[in-house]
């Protein structure tokens, strides 16, 4: 299990090199023009923060571009799209009665989200900067979900953007134990005059290449690939 997981989740990082590599190109020229070179810790800790990211494309299951280009859920017809209303739901807490569980899951599943993005970039020290951009990420994750049948909730919005503030929380609360690592790893983008976009809003691109990554490359090429080698290895597959 622990082995299968490991090789799915590096096939998960693998998928998104194409749009890493492209942007990490441009990022690296940009930031020659303005002299600032990025650290290997910061690019180390990148590794991290995209790495979590398609773990969490995985878990709360993005459709393909296959699935759309194919309209394998019959989502797109001749009058339109059509979106089963049961698979959408827009009244808060809907689904309480039967659990906290899969509340409590999508809260867990954004913690380290608000705690990284603050770490990482400073301008994410702004509370209402890193719960914007939680809420982002988890609303672009529901609405894709419109595609593969799968229940766009906006209790898992809420609960994402919840546990991205519960990160940030955390990370104000430890701040200070963590300033020597923080000054290693992050953007001192503050200090920067004339910042280039690609530096600028270098976290955005890191959660659009990963989207990317999964939605134009593991789910429609590498996963079907992997599946075979992974029964045969292990006899099932649990992707």
């Amino acid at each position: 299990m622990i082995l299968m997981f490991i090789i799915v989740s590096i096939t998960w990082f693998i998928s998104t090199l194409p749009f890493l590599i492209l942007y990490q190109i441009l990022l690296t020229s940009q930031s020659k023009k303005i002299g600032y070179k990025l650290s290997i810790e910061h690019i180390i800790i990148i590794c991290i923060f995209v790495y979590y990211l398609t773990a969490v494309l995985s878990f709360t299951g993005i459709p393909s571009i296959m699935d759309i280009v194919q309209n394998s859920f019959g989502i797109i017809t001749p009058e339109g799209l059509s979106f089963p209303p049961d698979e959408i739901n827009l009244i808060p807490f809907y689904w309480l009665t039967e659990g906290v569980r899969p509340y409590i899951d999508n809260i867990l599943l954004f913690i380290p989200l608000g705690f990284l993005l603050p770490c990482i970039w400073k301008k994410y020290e702004a509370l209402w900067q890193t719960a914007l951009s939680g809420m982002t990420f988890s609303l672009i994750i529901e609405l894709s979900q419109l595609f593969n049948r799968r229940i766009t909730d906006i209790d898992d919005l809420l609960m994402n953007t919840l546990g991205a503030l519960i990160g940030w929380v955390i990370f104000r609360l430890l701040q200070e134990r963590l300033a020597k690592l923080q000054e290693k790893v992050s953007l001192q983008g503050t200090n920067i005059e004339k910042i280039p976009l690609l530096l600028r809003e270098e976290a955005c691109f890191y959660m659009t290449s990963t989207f990317a990554g999964m939605f134009f490359v593991f789910y429609p090429f590498l996963r079907p690939a992997l599946i075979p080698f992974l029964r045969s290895l292990f006899g099932f597959v649990l992707i």
